[in-house]
């Protein structure tokens, strides 16, 4: 059974559960219990599933989840990339934004600014959240199946719902920025949706501090010269920047 068979097995059975022991996964899918152990870790630094001795258990509530935590980590520097992203938006355009904690930020400048007409298009109940109030916003909400601890919704539905939808500009979270690997994120259900959605928007932006650089993530979502800008703080290595600009990539940063 393959690597993603395996996870999704134990997901799947997490959901029924509850709990879940090692060894009876092991001996349910034919693998070794070290085997079972370091799917049950890969999908703990997800956030899918908890770790604990002998076997894993379902997250914890949202408030104390792993998004909850980031939405605390590098907040200057989310500000700083959300305030570089809003001056790429106008006044009567549609933009998508994803469900990462950078994205929410960029919600919040939203929110807060004087921009009207705006359409916009999201798979994050955060991002609902933060602008389903506002007036001049017509706001879509996709479909799906939400993952509660990102406030995500991903699967059939949402592909399917992202047919026809197309936006001017959209505002994609990542992983990992790296010039070979491109940019990678950490799950597999979601980055279908952002490489789905990169495809219905005619300018295609990543949201990255910088700490994301030079780390790969588990899944590809794109080429790193598939997308039109990468915004940063300017705390991103200036040798870095170098390179990426090298590339012909567009790199915006700074306040």
């Amino acid at each position: 059974m393959e690597v993603m068979q395996r996870q999704k097995y134990i997901l799947d059975q997490l959901r029924q559960q509850g709990t879940i022991k090692i060894t009876d996964i092991s001996k349910e899918i034919s693998v070794s219990r070290e085997t079972v152990r370091k799917d049950i870790y890969t999908l703990d630094k997800q956030g899918l599933a908890q770790a604990i001795r002998g076997g894993a258990t379902t997250p914890q509530s949202v408030n104390e989840t792993k998004y909850g935590k980031r939405q605390h980590e590098a907040v200057t520097e989310k500000k700083e990339i959300a305030t570089n992203a809003l001056r790429l938006i106008h006044d009567g355009e549609s933009i998508f934004l994803d469900y990462g904690t950078t994205a929410f930020q960029v919600a919040e400048k939203i929110k807060h600014s004087q921009l009207t007409n705006l359409t916009v298009i999201t798979n994050s109940t955060f991002v609902l959240n933060s602008l389903q109030f506002v007036k001049d916003i017509q706001f879509v909400l996709l479909g799906g199946t939400m993952r509660t601890s990102e406030g995500s919704l991903s699967g059939p539905i949402t592909l399917d719902n992202i047919d026809n939808l197309y936006a001017d500009i959209g505002f994609f979270g990542c992983g990992g920025v790296d010039l070979q690997a491109g940019i990678t994120n950490h799950y597999i259900e979601e980055v279908e949706v952002s490489k789905k959605m990169m495809s219905h928007c005619r300018m295609k932006v990543i949201l990255a501090d910088h700490t994301k650089f030079e780390k790969n993530a588990l899944y590809k979502t794109t080429d790193i010269n598939n997308v039109d800008a990468i915004i940063t703080d300017e705390q991103l290595d200036s040798r870095l920047a170098k390179q990426i600009r090298l590339a012909d990539i567009s790199l915006i940063s700074g306040k």
